[in-house]
């Protein structure tokens, strides 16, 4: 009875210890950007410096690193995405680094969940290129952050004691949005604010050859307003064809003269036509 009593009080005692949930050394995070449509997302864990030598001693120089701690670090894309100059498919992948004194390996492994780097093979990397790490401000806790950010590019930076190391992610903005213009004008044919819309985009970007002209000659033709010959005119400006830009101006603003939004908007008018006028 005793023996059995004091297997019960055992067994209760070491349930009890497993519920106990102690932070970790090391706490999670996660960095993430948008860049377009496309989001990058990165999840890791900080490890602190703690007064102690991280490079080339907590960190061996020439071994692959998970570049955090506890499970390897990820990077996601939601599309796909080039990063120096190499392609990568939208997906979750494991990120590891090779550290040496004067250079970095950076690695993307098709392998996203992984425990550190014990069972990394490098068979299963889908690419690797070489970054140089820089001198920074000193950071306690390992971080990564982006940097040079626009929405077609941004850099991945990662620091840590006094050094950091970045690497650049793009992505094919212009055929991203080319896809979304035709998605949406394909779901509304008949809605002339896509057309619109596309067609100032496209103007402002010198994007996509002739086709806006069309885009903006759909959009008048399904009762646009003034609107549509603003950017018509924007469109032929564009492509050096200012009498034709005047000519849509001066449409713009006869269509205009009878529209209760006229008076917010013909200050545009005028600044447009004060460019074309001047070239």
């Amino acid at each position: 009875m005793k023996a059995k009593f004091l297997l019960l009080f055992l067994f209760t005692t070491i349930s009890l210890m497993a519920q106990v949930e102690l932070p970790r050394l090391s706490p999670n995070a996660s960095a993430s950007q948008t860049v377009g449509y496309t989001i990058i997302t990165i999840n890791y864990c900080r490890p602190f410096v703690h007064g102690r030598k991280i490079w080339g001693a907590l960190v061996p120089f020439g071994q692959v690193w998970r570049t955090g701690a506890n499970e390897a670090t990820t990077i996601q894309f939601t599309t796909d995405v080039t990063i120096e100059g190499n392609k990568v498919p939208a997906g979750k992948y494991s990120f590891f680094t090779i550290p040496t004194e004067n250079e970095w390996t950076i690695i993307i492994n098709k392998v996203d969940k992984q425990w550190g780097a014990y069972n990394y093979k490098q068979e299963d990397d889908l690419i690797r290129f070489k970054v140089k790490p820089e001198q920074s401000s000193f950071t306690e806790n390992l971080c990564y952050s982006f940097n040079n950010i626009s929405n077609a590019s941004a850099s991945v930076i990662i620091k840590w004691e006094n050094l950091q190391v970045s690497f650049k992610v793009e992505v094919d903005l212009n055929n991203q949005v080319y896809a979304k213009i035709k998605e949406a004008i394909a779901a509304k044919p008949d809605n002339w604010q896509n057309y619109s819309q596309a067609a100032n985009y496209a103007a402002d970007n010198n994007l996509f050859g002739d086709e806006p002209l069309a885009w903006i000659e759909k959009a008048i033709t399904l009762g646009g307003g003034y609107y549509p010959y603003f950017v018509k005119a924007k469109i032929l400006f564009k492509k050096n064809k200012t009498t034709d830009a005047l000519k849509a101006l001066e449409k713009c603003r006869e269509v205009g003269r009878t529209d209760k939004n006229w008076d917010s908007f013909v200050s545009q008018v005028d600044f447009l036509e004060k460019q074309v006028k001047s070239k």
